[in-house]
């Protein structure tokens, strides 16, 4: 998709118009002649007082083949961008929409980039005004060498003066972003009708690009000393359902997760809500089946959320010789990667509702897949077999409210693994249906 900078709060060209921006490697070229070359540069007395040669800025893109950039957008691979997008808007709902990343999709690329599956994802349009463009910095430096996309990660974000700057070993980027900041100070921050000192401004752009240039030399010579033995892993984007991830194995080969967690939770939602449809019809029957089987996804899903902890702990799944109860792998597995971190973990105990109420799931779904035609007894309230009161719908309701309260429980101490379900009771993300 092309970005296009206009008049009002983006960087223009010195007559005003928009200046065309591009996709992918040629967004890329605008950015670094942006940062490169000073003369593409104008001081001009409006707000916010610099204006772009867009004649030179394409003239210079058409001599470009390889260069480092300091970009505003970061390097994307492996998925497409509709992928890319629900699972990021999802990540920003608190994780559990969706599958997400795993720590093996390698999306954000470090390294050579992905040839097939790969964009430039922008939080911000390039020339935006509350942007630096004319500025060699990021914690990020992409390199473009043919049509060959690098990326690297080359510093940390700070805060100085209550303002963001990249901290780095491979350059002191201090002088510049002391320059920066004088800008933001005192030309940016003024109003629209303000009249600065523009030959003052003249002099500040200069000193800019003397960094600019010393920015840009030691990012060629980063890359180049690090990138010979780069490869890239080239493939098509999979193609994935909102409960799939994408990952590799240990020899890089991609492949993908599925998340039975958050699919056997959706699905044991759905049938809360058949229950909810069919009692209120008279269907005895049917509520009754379906309440059967909403117990056995909530068992399913909490079953699901203590394997994949195990897979986190362990660096394999468990198979059938783990005897442990689901409620004992998941406690031991959290318990474990919480002292790997220097932490404590909180478990889930015997009688608390959340313990007890997925632990009596456990049991009855073990009833249900045996598949014994064992006696049950009569509720004397509904005159209808235990077993029916067991899966009617206040009970579903309870299943299902246990198990977001204990996956909550479980992923509220570990600020880095994303929640597989939904647990913040303020996200709609499943339409009308109830989510207890």
């Amino acid at each position: 998709m092309n970005l296009q900078a206009g008049k009002m709060d983006h960087f223009a060209a010195l007559d005003g118009s928009p200046i065309e921006v591009g996709a992918d490697i040629d967004q890329l070229k605008v950015e670094h002649i942006l940062q490169r070359d000073r003369d593409v540069w104008h001081v001009f007395p409006q707000h916010p007082f610099l204006r772009i040669d867009a004649d030179l800025l394409r003239k210079r893109i058409a001599e470009l083949t390889s260069f480092p950039v300091f970009s505003s957008a970061l390097i994307v691979q492996n998925v497409s961008g509709k992928d890319f997008g629900s699972r990021l808007i999802g990540s920003l709902a608190g994780g559990g929409v969706n599958a997400g990343f795993g720590p093996g999709s390698q999306v954000f690329v470090d390294g050579k980039a992905n040839a097939k599956t790969r964009f430039l994802f922008n939080a911000n349009a390039p020339l935006i005004t509350g942007g630096t463009p004319w500025c060699a910095d990021s914690f990020n430096v992409i390199y473009v060498d043919g049509t060959d996309l690098f990326q690297h990660k080359y510093g940390e974000l700070i805060v100085v003066d209550k303002r963001s700057r990249t901290s780095s070993k491979w350059f002191d980027f201090t002088p510049l972003l002391d320059l920066r900041d004088r800008y933001c100070r005192d030309y940016f921050s003024l109003g629209k009708d303000s009249a600065p000192n523009l030959p003052v401004l003249e002099a500040l752009l200069d000193d800019i690009f003397v960094q600019n240039r010393l920015s840009l030399t030691a990012a060629e010579e980063y890359h180049r000393r690090v990138s010979p033995t780069m490869v890239s892993n080239d493939y098509e984007a999979p193609v994935l359902t909102k409960y799939c991830r994408p990952t590799h194995d240990s020899s890089g080969q991609p492949k993908i997760e599925v998340s039975f967690a958050l699919l056997h939770y959706e699905t044991a939602l759905r049938e809360l809500d058949a229950i909810k449809k069919e009692s209120s019809a008279g269907n005895l029957d049917e509520a009754f089946r379906h309440g059967v089987y909403c117990l056995v996804a909530v068992a399913a899903s909490i079953e699901a959320v203590a394997n994949k902890l195990v897979f986190l702990q362990q660096g394999q799944h468990p198979d059938h010789r783990d005897k442990r109860t689901p409620l004992k792998k998941l406690n031991d597995s959290a318990a474990a990667l919480a002292t790997a971190k220097g932490a404590t973990y909180t478990p889930l105990c015997q009688g608390d509702g959340m313990f007890d109420a997925l632990d009596s799931v456990r049991v009855i779904r073990n009833s249900f897949m045996h598949a014994k035609e064992l006696e049950s007894d009569i509720d004397p309230t509904t005159l209808a077999s235990t077993i029916l009161t067991d899966v009617n719908e206040g009970n579903c309701r309870n299943y299902l409210q246990q198990l977001r309260l204990a996956v909550e429980h479980v992923f509220t101490q570990f600020s880095d693994l994303g929640a597989p379900i939904v647990t913040k009771k303020n996200v709609t993300w499943f339409g009308e249906i109830e989510v207890p």
